[in-house]
Order: structure tokens, then C-alpha cells, then sequence
């Protein structure tokens, strides 16, 4: 994690900044009783609280303007008096503010560890771009949220088949199907010249083309890589949260280079190859321990 200092900045307002000289990021942690001191600049924002049912809640938007007008125009109202903290990143570059925000919340709906309240906005167009500013300042948005929270909620647990612990009380929940498509992944697509006629899914995101196929009916997870689809090798930086994570995704990259399986010249898949589930075949992919294949897997029409 980032080297972070937490100053109190005023009455019910955190301010967590970097000791970097390098690194001129500020995330402020606000009480919503002092809404009013969100700062008037773009940026993305989280709120944060306990909505119906007691469930521990977010919420991620952005403003390309400013987030002071957004907070007060949409979010303090009767009707939305749910959240209980304001966490609010100014963005210098304010045409990164729809990628900043869309990558949080596919990143936290797809670790499922607090409830995310949807985003009427078109965000999922602006994920996976290819900008060399997003990534890092991802990394530290993430580590300062961390911090403030006490709790990772952009990564889902690893649980070894035990239980995930979580934030707030159990609830009854119907087993989860094994190929459920969000964002994205779930819109309706068209079968190209180009898709193998033995492909069941296409890979949508910045790495690719790529195709795949379950092994069996549901409620069977293992997951197909057909031969010819790209991948692409992690960024790793020891500095960045997720380096062990992505340290991980390369050695599984690894162990395929060397079984012949991924070719390191073309970027591709020499041949199919069987995954435990679709989150793995994702990883390897693209590259991002963070991605999941609820969100990169799309069907194909039959």
C-alpha cells in the first residue's frame, strides 16, 4: 500500500493524502452532515451507509464538473438520506472520471462484499480503456479507500471453500448460477464470420479476441479457452495493492508458456484449454486479477 497520511481537515472531515512528492492524490472522507464540504471540482465519489434492511451499502458516481453541485443536486434529498459517509477523489483530468468511475463499479460489483446500488449512467463503454493514467490512479484510489474503511471491498474474498467473512449479517440467498452475465456481458449480441462455430461465449474487454465454452450443462463451472484467442501478461508493480494478485495471474501465465499452451510471440492461445471456472479464464486473458467472467464472458446467440 501507498505510504497515506490522514489529517483532520475540518469538523466530521477526514482528509487522507500521499506522502509521494510524486503523488499529488486526495481523498476525502466526508460525514454526510458535512456534505457541504465536498470539494467543488471533478471527480468520483463513493457514498457509503446502511440502506434498507440493514444491508452496508455503495454507492459510485462522478462529476466531470463539479462533485459539490452533483452531491447536492441528486444525493441530499429525503429520498436518498440512506448513505452516512461521502468519500470524494478530486481528478485533475476530468475526461478520466467516467473511465475512474466505471472501473469501481464493475470492480465492486463483481467482488459482491457490500450491496451497489446501480448506476443509471452508460458506464460500461468507458471500461477497459487503454489509458496509461487510469490503472495507477485505480491502484490508489483503492489503497485510500481501503485504509478509511478498514475493509477491501473491491476484491472478492478467497475463501478456500471456506465461508467469506462479511461486513455485515448473513442473509438467505438462493444459490448463485454459474454463468450469470452482468454489465456488458449481458447485452445481446450477434454471432460474427469470425467466431468459431464451437464458441459459446466471446470475450468483451481490452484484451482479445478470444472465444469460450463451458464444458457442460449448468450447474458445471469449468471454463474453455478456445485456441486462437489472445491474452495479454499483468502489469506488475510491488508498489501497487494488487501485486500479489497480479503476481499470481503471471504465474499462471507461466505455467501455460511453458506447457505450449499461450505463445508469447503472437499472444494467443496455441490450443483449448479447460479452466476450474470462468474468473480464472478471465485472469489469464486479460491480464487483471480483478476481472471476473460474469463481466468479460458475452453469449452467442445459438
Amino acid at each position: 500500500m501507498a505510504d497515506l497520511l490522514i489529517t483532520a481537515s475540518g469538523p466530521g472531515v477526514a482528509r487522507v493524502s500521499s506522502v509521494d512528492p510524486f503523488d499529488t492524490l486526495r481523498v476525502f472522507r466526508i460525514h454526510r452532515d458535512a456534505w457541504q464540504a465536498t470539494p467543488d471540482e471533478p471527480g468520483v465519489y463513493l457514498l457509503y451507509g446502511v440502506a434498507a434492511g440493514d444491508q452496508l451499502t455503495a454507492y459510485v458516481g462522478m462529476s466531470t464538473t463539479s462533485m459539490l453541485k452533483r452531491i447536492r443536486t441528486h444525493h441530499v434529498t429525503p429520498a436518498k438520506n440512506w448513505f452516512g459517509v461521502i468519500f470524494a477523489v478530486p481528478v485533475p483530468s476530468p475526461l478520466l472520471c467516467p473511465a475512474i468511475e466505471a472501473e469501481l463499479i464493475g470492480e465492486m460489483q463483481a467482488a459482491n462484499v457490500v450491496s451497489v446500488i446501480a448506476n443509471v449512467a452508460e458506464e460500461t463503454r468507458h471500461r477497459g480503456l487503454d489509458d496509461v493514467h487510469i490503472d495507477p490512479a485505480l491502484e490508489k484510489i483503492r489503497s485510500a479507500l481501503e485504509l478509511l474503511l478498514g475493509q477491501d471491498v473491491f476484491t472478492a474474498a478467497e475463501t478456500d471453500g471456506e465461508p467469506p467473512a462479511k461486513l455485515d449479517a448473513p442473509l438467505t440467498r438462493l444459490t448463485p448460477l454459474s454463468r450469470e452475465n452482468r454489465s456488458t456481458a449481458a447485452e445481446a449480441t450477434t454471432r460474427d464470420e469470425s467466431d468459431p462455430v464451437e464458441a459459446t461465449h466471446r470475450y468483451v474487454g481490452a484484451a482479445g479476441p478470444g472465444w469460450g465454452r463451458f464444458k457442460g450443462p449448468e450447474p458445471a463451472k469449468e471454463f474453455i479457452v478456445l485456441a486462437g484467442s489472445g491474452w495479454r501478461a499483468p502489469k506488475l508493480d510491488p508498489d501497487q495493492t494488487t501485486y500479489p494478485r497480479q503476481k499470481r495471474v503471471a504465474g499462471l501465465q507461466q505455467e501455460l508458456l511453458e506447457a505450449g499452451v499461450l505463445d508469447a510471440s503472437d499472444g494467443v492461445f496455441t490450443r483449448d484449454h479447460e479452466f476450474s471456472n470462468w474468473n480464472y479464464a478471465t485472469q489469464v486473458v486479460s491480464g487483471k486479477a480483478q476481472y471476473s467472467g460474469a463481466y468479460h464472458w458475452q453469449p452467442l446467440p445459438t
